[in-house]
């Protein structure tokens, strides 16, 4: 969410999700901007709480 502290870092412009169901792995030369960030902890954290 845009409110809490990471969302205000993260540079997304509004509420966005990530999908779990369907992760892949690609080169960066393949990657044409970056739209935001999250920290990797929270990641870590939101992966592992599906047994990823």
């Amino acid at each position: 969410m845009l409110n809490s502290s990471e969302g205000k870092h993260s540079g997304l412009l509004t509420d966005s999700v990530v999908m779990t169901d369907n992760l892949a792995t690609i080169v960066l030369s393949a990657v044409y901007r970056v739209i935001g960030s999250l920290p990797t902890q929270n990641i870590d954290v939101a992966l592992n709480t599906l047994g990823l």
